[in-house]
């Protein structure tokens, strides 16, 4: 008689993706020692720094252009109906900022770097221990990365936002300085500061150690390391993004 064939349950499948979560939080805290800024190498950092950002540079302005012209379409559309899409300056810029640029082009950019570390970090040597591969591996890594996402982040706002303002009057909106009149009243401080923290800080954070720790798992095995980093970037993400929100918007929850 054949046996059933037993599949897993959503559970079960989901669990595999949280599990370096542990071994993540620990090169965190081995990483940012004071002890191992003194093993950098600067031209190995400068090599990272031009993959990451100079390089990206294209993904992050494609992304930004798209992200911008269908925010636009959709806003202007909606408020039209209710002869409001003058505002649609507002409500874009509101949206670009909180969440919608934070969980696309940055989330895009951070699953490039994840997927790159992970393949990386599976060929570092077994025999290397865990707080050596934190120092020597993981830092100077993560600090590119921090350092990359400040301008990629502005890059990809300015670009995203133009993007929106050039098409505005084509869809309806009196003029780009109406547009941009309304983005002025509409965005604050707050925003700002959601945007920037979740792309330089929170999303970054996330990537690089979903992939340094996908990969040091993988290490001497054929196991898809890219692709578990690349799962554990987005839920990664997209829980870091949730929480800081309710953190910050606390007050009007």
């Amino acid at each position: 008689m054949q046996r059933p064939l037993i599949t897993k349950t959503p559970l079960v499948e989901i669990v595999p993706w949280f599990a370096p979560l542990g071994l993540s939080a620990r090169l965190f805290v081995q990483s940012l020692t004071p002890a191992a800024f003194t093993t950098l190498s600067w031209a190995e950092m400068r090599l990272y720094c031009r993959w990451m950002g100079l390089r990206s540079f294209h993904l992050v302005a494609l992304a930004a252009c798209a992200i911008g012209v269908a925010l636009t379409i959709q806003c202007v559309i909606e408020l039209s109906k209710y002869r409001a899409q003058d505002l649609s300056g507002a409500v874009i810029s509101i949206g670009l900022l909180r969440e919608v640029g934070p969980l696309t082009v940055s989330i895009a950019w951070c699953v490039r770097v994840a997927s790159l570390l992970a393949e990386e970090a599976r060929q570092v040597s077994p025999s290397m221990s865990e707080l050596n591969f934190a120092r020597r591996f993981v830092l100077p890594r993560y600090l590119c990365a921090l350092a990359m996402s400040i301008p990629l982040g502005g890059y990809g706002l300015l670009v995203g936002f133009v993007t929106g303002a050039l098409a505005a009057p084509l869809l309806g909106v009196n003029s780009t300085m109406d547009f941009l009149e309304s983005a002025r009243q509409g965005i604050q401080d707050r925003d700002l500061v959601t945007y920037f923290v979740k792309l330089i800080v929170v999303n970054p954070t996330v990537g690089v150690f979903a992939g340094c720790a996908a990969g040091f798992v993988g290490r001497g095995t054929n196991m898809p390391v890219a692709s578990q980093a690349v799962t554990a970037t987005f839920i990664g993400c997209y829980i870091a993004n949730l929480i800081f929100t309710m953190f910050i918007f606390s007050e009007q929850l």
